[in-house]
């Protein structure tokens, strides 16, 4: 709430100053000046100490409100904190000195982030507010047709993805372009990509989706299918349910094409159409595990926890030897967020004849520590030899292995190992709740209000934040 009261502060005096300075000539001393402070504030934010750098590019905005720089720098910190809401308020109220255009950018930023939440209906408000002050802003178009594509308007994205594109843009809207047009006629979708000399982030897809439409044939339920596969790793779920749902009743006997149409619901956040599709289909292939799979994620998004343990226990089971190690990891933390801890320690022995892997023993840890198996948790944590760790599960063990030791009183120990966290990742909002505890239980408490207010700024999706303001309620 203090942030939220501070980041209003923030906006409040970026609109007095653009009313206060309008009209000002504008030095060069305050032109390096204000410079200065944004050079300031990037080195903050590379050291993730956001707040201080608000103040910074505050100070900037306020001594040159027209200029776009501190805005920008603004309006990604808000973004970094998942501060959507204030980002918005920021650029609505605080931006009036501000060309068009670069309004017209931060609201295109923020869309941006909105559509990777999902949020669609927020994602185009904010591309329609940048394309009602601005034609400038090039790939407004093109976002907006991604999220009508999202939103199943195939039409009003097709409409905007035909439009002229400059080089930085084009290769991704004719790609999305030759998608849509695949759903009715395989030629234009060749055609509209065969000019096209895409950059090396886009070779691959390219590359993928012209073998794909070259592959299809007579059969339209087995081109429907293809393409659908194709729209689903692309991230457009909605053209894979437009093609075939037309086609679901000729599927019965057509297994894959009506578990891609059961992925397509889910991952378009329509879970009941998804079960609708799913339950009741079986196969004999392996595909049994992704088909449970996705039931049991879709009977979860419907608070329905009984019927996807049952379905998660049906996938693990047809997965056999051949288990996926992200369905034993999704399901494991479904049924200790649930307090299921019987059931979690018998899907860990099965997990353990499949994977000779030391996410298994983390896990373990994991588990005995929330059972109170304090023998237990000694003995996993002993299995594992950290120098073979590889990415974040050297994270992960460093902070079960510090905040055991720590809760033990075992502080020597806990010192060493967060030696190893430091050297890993000094803001890993995890590693400074780590250290707040342990001078906390030193007794240093300037120290462990220090870390523990680092914590809270490294914390962008809140995962320590409410441990330690209560840690600082007990400081303070």
């Amino acid at each position: 709430m203090k942030n939220t009261f501070k980041y209003a502060f923030y906006a409040l005096i970026i609109i007095l100053s653009g009313v206060l300075l309008s009209g000002c000539t504008i030095s060069e001393e305050k032109i390096a000046q204000y410079n200065q402070l944004v050079s300031d504030a990037d080195l903050l934010i590379e050291g993730k100490e956001y707040s201080s750098a608000m103040e910074k590019l505050s100070d900037a905005a306020e001594l040159i409100p027209s200029k776009y720089d501190a805005y920008e720098r603004i309006v990604e910190i808000l973004i970094t904190k998942n501060r959507l809401g204030d980002a918005k308020r920021l650029i609505d109220e605080s931006a009036s000195k501000l060309d068009d255009r670069d309004r017209g950018t931060l609201y295109v930023m923020l869309g941006k982030k909105y559509y990777q939440q999902r949020d669609y209906k927020n994602a185009l408000i904010c591309y329609e507010l940048s394309k009602g002050i601005s034609d400038g802003v090039e790939n407004v178009d093109l976002e907006m047709a991604k999220v009508y594509l999202q939103q199943g308007n195939i039409e009003k994205a097709k409409s905007l993805l035909k439009g002229n594109y400059g080089e930085d843009f084009r290769t991704e809207a004719k790609l999305i372009y030759s998608y849509v047009l695949s759903t009715t006629d395989k030629e234009k979708a060749l055609n509209e990509i065969k000019d096209i000399q895409p950059e090396d982030e886009w070779k691959e897809a390219y590359s993928q989706w012209n073998d794909v439409l070259k592959s299809l044939d007579n059969d339209e339920l087995y081109n429907s299918a293809k393409l659908a596969k194709v729209y689903l790793d692309s991230g457009y779920p909605s053209l894979a349910i437009y093609i075939l749902e037309p086609k679901k009743a000729d599927m019965e006997e057509y297994i894959d094409g009506l578990y891609l149409l059961g992925k397509a619901y889910y991952e378009n956040g329509k879970y009941q159409e998804s079960l609708d599709t799913l339950l009741g289909v079986t196969t004999l292939s392996k595909l049994n595990q992704y088909l449970y799979w996705i039931v049991a994620r879709n009977y979860f998004m419907l608070n329905n926890i009984n019927e996807a343990t049952s379905y998660y226990d049906s996938a693990v089971s047809y997965g056999g030897d051949s288990g996926e190690v992200k369905l034993y990891q999704e399901y494991l933390d479904l049924l200790i967020e649930n307090n299921q801890t019987t059931k979690a320690e018998s899907i860990l022995r099965s997990a353990e004849r499949i994977f000779d892997e030391p996410w298994v023993n983390i896990y373990y840890i994991k588990l005995s520590y929330l059972t109170k198996q304090s023998e237990k948790t000694k003995y996993y944590s002993d299995r594992i030899e950290y120098e073979e760790l590889e990415g974040n599960y050297k994270k992960e063990y460093l902070f079960w292995k510090s905040k055991i030791s720590i809760e033990n009183s075992q502080l020597d120990d806990a010192k060493r190992t967060l030696d190893l966290f430091w050297e890993l990742d000094k803001y890993d909002p995890r590693y400074n709740l780590l250290m707040s505890q342990l001078r906390f239980q030193e007794g240093s408490l300037d120290e462990s209000r220090t870390f523990a207010k680092k914590a809270i700024e490294y914390d962008t999706q809140r995962v320590v934040t409410d441990e330690a303001q209560k840690l600082l309620a007990r400081i303070d």
